[in-house]
Order: structure tokens, then sequence, then C-alpha cells
């Protein structure tokens, strides 16, 4: 118990802890995983237009098998018909044949172009899919120097 005549203690004031601020941590947290992602996401993208271009070199070593085939072919016929080793019915058969094997080239060669398209569109995803990347990493850049800065502000401000 107190005496009656002692007077009252008043707690000593101590400042009170600062809490942190974290909303700029959370913000790195978030953009650390935004940045995953689209990295990720550039990687796809990267992978896939590979596999484009790949179909891309597929579709033309096709094209070009099939035109020297055929004009492999004519070229044949016509020396075997000039050397008269064959008569004008085997000729037109071999003719009909070569008429065959250009439509089937040009068939190629249109399968050709539309993998070319898919290729460039392919490769128009991967190169925007880098730009936001590399936005990204800028962005995270600079959040990294502000909490740099911020901390050597609380440092300074504590001493």
């Amino acid at each position: 118990m107190m005496a009656r005549g002692a007077a009252r203690r008043e707690p000593v004031e101590l400042a009170e802890p600062r809490v942190p601020d974290r909303t700029l941590e959370r913000l790195l947290g978030v953009r650390k995983h935004r940045l995953e992602r689209l990295e990720r996401e550039q990687r796809d993208a990267r992978e896939h237009w590979r596999e484009r271009r790949g179909a891309l070199r597929q579709a033309k070593l096709l094209w070009r098998g099939a035109r020297l085939a055929a004009d492999r072919h004519w070229q044949n016929a016509r020396r075997q018909f000039f050397a008269m080793e064959t008569d004008s019915r085997q000729f037109r058969a071999d003719q009909g044949g070569y008429e065959r094997m250009k439509r089937d080239t040009g068939q190629r060669l249109l399968a050709w172009r539309e993998s070319a398209v898919a290729g460039r569109a392919a490769g128009a995803v991967f190169f925007a899919a880098q730009r936001q990347l590399r936005e990204a990493r800028r962005q995270q850049e600079k959040l990294d120097i502000l909490r740099e800065h911020i901390k050597a502000m609380e440092r300074r401000h504590d001493d």
C-alpha cells in the first residue's frame, strides 16, 4: 500500500516503437510474383515461336523436295521422250503425273506460307512478352532503389 504523503509515480514515457510500413515490401512481393509470371510467359512464348519456326522450316523443306521431285520427273520424261525411249501415250501419262506433282507442290507452298504467318504471329507475341518483361524489370529496379533510399533515410533519422 502507498503511504498518504507519498506522491504517485508517473510512468516513464517511452517512445513507442514505430510500426514499420510494410506496404512497399508487400508491393515488391506482388511485383516479384508478376515478374516471375512474365518470365514464365516469355519462356513459353519463345518456345512456341521456336516450334513455329521449326514447322516453317519443315514445310519449306517439304515444298523444296516436292518441287525438285516434280522437276526431275518432268526432265526425265522429256529426256526419255526425245531419246525415243517412250511413246506418246507414256509421255502424256508422265505429263499428267507432272501436273499432279505441280498441284501438290502448290499445296505445299501454301502450307509453307500459312506456317510463315503463324511463325510471324508467334514472334510478335514473344517480342511483346519480352517488352513487358523488360518494363516490369525496370519498374522492379525503381522500387528497389526507392526501398533502399527509404531505408537510408530511416537510418539517418534514427541516428
